[in-house]
């Protein structure tokens, strides 16, 4: 094999490597992170720069007349030995500084897989046709790149964890030098060393998420991880607290918990007990996220329900209800049509769908993507989905934005605890009769009350009845120190220009 055709090789390995260790790079901060869009960002800038300085590592080599395929080998092994220290470091180290790691470990682990790039186009181009030959080589690290964050995001992290997509990375570049270096004593260690690698990739714990998931509640007291779900969309945690609550968090931020007790609420469940209250009669209900299914359980107790659409991306989810007997129940409820996609491209594909309510208790408005649920053109979609008297009831966590908007786009809008709900026409103020007649209607499927006794029925009247539904003309927005935005999906402003980091 001439030199050239092994750098077309080796210039497409080095690509494929970098961008799949990209992936994963983006995958831990962002765990980290808490889903911080500005977390993308600064992950890629450093990669860049540590690829752009690696770079310049290389071209001295070459210079230097060191720029061969033996020194491309010596890179590689450099390469796995500083992403193992990184997986140490993320390991061991306390999780208070963990900042600061991933910091030097993005920018040193992309520096030395960078010190390849100027060498493969070096190599490259040591014939007649250097325009020619530098393209080649050019191309087969674009197709390598390109091709590894699809099959590692699409595929790989459905079936290895991110720890052990992370060990193949390594277990790649280790077999790769071993064909680049030529002492045979350094082939024999890294022969070894790959063994080491294949064998700690399948066998070893998953050490790395469970390190970066350690919580603790409001008093500083540490949370019991009880289980962790992982796949290409992402992760779902559960912690037990010392009450025994079960706290869901969607990639290390909180979901919800597993709840659908008033008697025992410690989740504002009184949230989704208000629906029945007030659409006592909805039979065709569209819920965007499943989350936890404790609020989607609370609504199959609905007496005149038919049917019940739930829109959730990830399958872990339900995978996740399915653990739980009482959340397990709504699984089974032949009521319910649980579909895998996207809410926002479901509702496009389905023009024709009516419902007599769409409820989304989505997630925090900071995190990536919150856009996608709370612009002005997601909300006009789903006014196109409502039958005459249809509202939409979607959490706002707190974004006084997201009550603007949703009154700029409906007649009419209202306040609940943290909930916008935002009709098409105008709500009855709620009376103790009307809340506890409707309340007493809830029945499970096996026909027993959902609120088995008098005292139990008061008190959800009373939970319910203790937050008021405010008119969008009383709501306070005085805490903005401005005025209140229309969330668009091209400003974004919840996630960048209002985000959790410019409070």
């Amino acid at each position: 094999m001439t030199i050239t055709k092994k750098a077309i090789i080796l210039s497409f390995l080095s690509g494929f490597l970098s961008l799949g260790l990209e992936v994963i790079w983006i995958r831990l901060f962002s765990f980290y992170g808490a889903t911080l869009p500005q977390i993308f960002s600064l992950t890629l800038a450093l990669f860049l720069l540590g690829i752009a300085c690696g770079s310049l590592v290389g071209k001295r080599l070459c210079q230097s007349g060191k720029g061969n395929i033996n020194y491309i080998g010596y890179s590689f092994i450099f390469s796995s030995l500083l992403d193992c220290l990184a997986i140490a470091l993320l390991i061991f180290f306390p999780l208070q500084g963990i900042f600061g790691i991933f910091i030097v470990s993005i920018f040193f682990c992309a520096l030395a897989r960078g010190v390849v790039f100027p060498i493969v186009h070096h190599l490259g181009a040591e014939q007649k046709k250097t325009g020619a030959a530098i393209s080649n080589v050019y191309f087969a690290n674009v197709l390598g790149c390109t091709i590894s964050p699809i099959l590692i995001g699409f595929y790989l992290l459905d079936i290895f964890t991110t720890q052990q997509t992370y060990f193949l990375i390594i277990l790649t570049t280790l077999i790769t030098a071993v064909f680049c270096v030529k002492e045979k004593w350094l082939k024999m260690a890294t022969t070894l060393a790959t063994v080491i690698v294949i064998i700690t990739a399948f066998t070893a714990p998953e050490e790395i998420i469970h390190s970066l998931a350690q919580r603790t509640d409001d008093d500083g007291k540490p949370l019991k991880l009880e289980k962790l779900i992982e796949n290409k969309h992402g992760f779902i945690q559960v912690y037990l607290n010392d009450e025994n609550d079960e706290l869901v968090f969607g990639t290390n931020v909180y979901d919800g918990m597993l709840n659908t007790s008033l008697t025992r609420n410690h989740n504002g469940i009184e949230r989704a007990y208000l629906l029945p209250v007030i659409a006592p009669h909805a039979k065709n209900i569209l819920v965007i996220g499943l989350s936890t299914a404790s609020w989607t359980r609370v609504l199959t107790s609905m007496p005149e329900l038919e049917s019940m659409t739930v829109i959730e991306l990830n399958p872990a989810y339900p995978q996740l209800a399915g653990m739980y007997p009482e959340m397990q129940k709504f699984l089974q409820d032949k009521r319910v049509n649980l579909i895998t996609d996207d809410g926002r491209r479901w509702l496009n594909k389905n023009p024709e769908k009516k419902f007599d309510f769409i409820l989304m208790n989505m997630t925090f408005h900071w995190r990536n993507y919150s856009t996608n649920m709370l612009s002005k053109e997601f909300l006009t979609l789903t006014k196109a989905h409502l039958n005459p008297n249809g509202f939409i009831y979607f959490n706002t966590t707190s974004s006084l934005d997201a009550h603007y908007t949703s009154k700029v786009v409906f007649p009419y809008s209202y306040s609940y605890m943290n909930m916008s709900l935002a009709s098409l026409n105008p709500m009855t103020e709620l009376t103790k009769e009307q809340v506890e007649h409707n309340l007493s209607r809830l029945k499970w499927e096996d026909g027993q009350p959902v609120f088995n006794s008098q005292e139990a029925l008061e008190n959800g009247t009373n939970q319910i009845l203790g937050k008021p539904l405010i008119p969008y003309e009383k709501i306070d927005f005085s805490e903005l120190n401005r005025k209140p935005e229309i969330i668009t999906d091209a400003n974004m402003i919840t996630e960048y220009k209002y985000g959790l980091l410019n409070k």
